[in-house]
Order: C-alpha cells, then structure tokens, then sequence
C-alpha cells in the first residue's frame, strides 16, 4: 500500500506550527476592512498563537516556501487553525455536498452567498484530496506526468512529420 503523501505533509507542516489557533478561544484579529477587531485584541498586545505571517518566515529559515493561504489551508485541514469564517464555509460546503451539489458548483454558491472570491472560500476548506506540487509525488501523479511527456513527444513528432511531408 503506498503512503499517503498529501497526509505526512500536512502533518509535518502541523508538528511544525506546534499551536492550535480557535477564535474561539482567543479572538486577537486586528481591525480589517468592514470588519472589527476580536474581542481579545489590543493595539500592541501580542496573540497568544503564532500568526501565518510569523509561520510563513519561520518555515523559509527552513527552506520550506508557502504562501499564507496554503499555510492556513493545510492548518484547516490538519484540525489546527479554525475562526467563524472557516466554520461558517466548512458548514455551507458540506451541507451543500450532502444535498447532493458537485464540490465546484457548492463552492459557486458559498462565494455568492457569502460575497467572497471563489479562493477565499477554497482556502476556509480542508484539502479534500491532495496537497498539490510537493516534491515527493504519488504514485498517479507520476504516471501522469509522464503520460503527458508522452503526449508531449509524440505530438512534437507529428509536427516535424507533417512538416517534412510539406
């Protein structure tokens, strides 16, 4: 049976992050645009929990390169990072799934609910399959991978044939 890849992964990333952030259990997000702060922030006051910018710097010290929104999606999925908003989508994406909805089709209507980008809601939700481009690839990935190098080839190929028959 071939490991789970996707799976080591987002475990490792959340041995690394060592923390577990709730909002509601401690709610220190600044101000946004349209929106207030928790109601555990303080101007100057630090969060108990690491940030995802604070991680994002400590994983490239270690070479690892993420951008925050794949940071806080692995988090979401590895049970690490959870506020009101990922709840909220997580909620609407699998009821709509349970009705019966194609994940494309959910993620449509939570954006359109909910007055947010398409991202923004597929970042709120875990991976349902893999984590895409890590280095050490699965099995299928690399079956792939090289069924388009194939494909690659063999269309090159016909192209200088055709271009030899002219």
């Amino acid at each position: 049976m071939e490991k789970n890849v996707s799976q080591e992964y987002i475990s490792y990333i959340c041995a690394l992050y060592n923390d577990v952030y709730d909002d509601r259990m401690e709610n220190t997000c600044p101000p946004a645009a349209g929106a207030g702060p928790g109601e555990d922030w303080a101007p100057g006051q630090r969060a108990e929990h690491k940030s995802l910018s604070a991680f994002q710097r400590e994983l490239q010290e270690k070479g690892i390169s993420l951008s925050t929104s794949k940071i806080k999606k692995i988090l979401i999925t590895g049970g690490c990072w959870t506020t009101e908003r990922s709840r909220e989508i997580q909620e609407l994406y699998f009821g709509y799934i349970s009705e019966g909805l194609q994940p494309c089709a959910a993620v449509n209507r939570i954006a359109a609910k909910l007055k947010i980008s398409k991202v923004s809601v597929s970042v709120n939700l875990p991976y349902s399959t893999v984590v895409y481009k890590l280095e050490e690839r699965s099995r299928n990935a690399r079956r792939c991978e090289r069924y388009r190098a194939k494909r690659t080839a063999s269309y090159a190929l016909a192209v200088r044939l055709c271009l030899y028959i002219l």
